[in-house]
């Protein structure tokens, strides 16, 4: 009896040793987890907190490009790099990427984000599918191609009622299945009134023969005819996928937009016989209208 509660006491005193290495061992594993846990957290936390530090940078001054090297935020060495299509020519124009390394003992994590530094109204076209044959200029008349934007990585917050509802005060709401524009439509000027644009809303097709000059804002939600020799002093908006602005062929000569073409869809110059100036002093009206809450930069992906 007392040799087997020996073996016993022994057993039981070897299993209680097991238990609490076991339990201790169970012990670091979970604090080694959480501290590695919380070493990513934070980490992660760095990196996040560095990229939104540089688009704020960003947004004060486009050109900015410095960057943060060795910053020390809450324990955590943060290091911010800035690349545009200079010194990365896949980026593509008008892209810039950020890259923000949080590091700590631990861990270390990478937040990186593409942004697209110009908003559509710097361009003689923004179009969300393809742009062919067309020429873009630049104010003085010089051929510039980087005012030319095509399958657009967004597209602008527009107030399409507001539109609407001036070029029906105007009283310029056309709802002929075609309507072919006259000659000097609708005042031989950009404005209605003062600082006021014209705004026509055409429910249908626009056709513009040649030899005739229009003014305005032009809301369209078929197609545009431009044909040769044609003249539009104002803003084409296309708000329908469906949509294109073409040349009308038959005449070879070149028709031209002086001010913008926005469009979900499609423009075709027909052997390059279509021609777009941009002209700011007619699109700052029409931001100020009816796109004024569009950001001067956008986030295209963050990773």
């Amino acid at each position: 009896m007392g040799r087997t509660l020996l073996i016993l006491l022994v057993g039981f005193a070897t299993s209680f040793g097991l238990l609490s290495t076991s339990k201790n061992r169970r012990y670091v594993d979970s604090v080694s987890r959480v501290v590695n846990h919380f070493s990513g957290y934070s980490a992660n936390n760095a990196s996040a907190s560095g990229a939104y530090m540089a688009l704020n940078r960003l947004y004060q001054n486009i050109n900015w490009r410095t960057g943060y090297s060795n910053l020390v935020l809450a324990g955590d060495t943060l290091n911010v790099t800035v690349q545009d299509n200079t010194s990365d020519p896949s980026l593509g124009p008008f892209r810039l990427r950020i890259r923000s390394t949080g590091r700590n003992a631990n861990a270390t994590d990478v937040t990186q984000v593409l942004i697209f530094n110009r908003n559509f109204d710097d361009f003689a076209i923004w179009a969300k599918d393809s742009v062919t044959n067309v020429i873009t200029k630049d104010s003085l008349g010089n051929v510039d191609y980087t005012l030319l934007v095509e399958n657009a990585p967004f597209m602008p917050e527009i107030d399409y009622t507001g539109l609407v509802n001036r070029a029906t005060a105007q009283g310029h709401v056309k709802t002929d299945p075609t309507w072919d524009a006259p000659d000097n439509y609708p005042n031989g000027s950009y404005y209605y009134s003062g600082t006021t644009p014209n705004v026509t809303h055409v429910t249908g097709n626009l056709t513009v023969q040649g030899g005739r000059n229009v003014y305005g804002i032009f809301i369209i939600e078929g197609n545009a005819v431009l044909d040769g020799n044609a003249r539009v002093e104002g803003i084409l908006y296309l708000p329908n996928p469906t949509s294109t602005v073409i040349h009308g062929g038959g005449d070879p000569r070149e028709s031209s937009v002086t001010g913008g073409i926005l469009t979900w869809g499609t423009v075709d110059g027909t052997g390059r016989h279509i021609s777009v100036k941009f002209w700011p002093s007619y699109m700052r009206p029409f931001v100020s209208g009816y796109a004024p809450d569009n950001p001067p930069m956008r986030v295209l992906s963050w990773q």
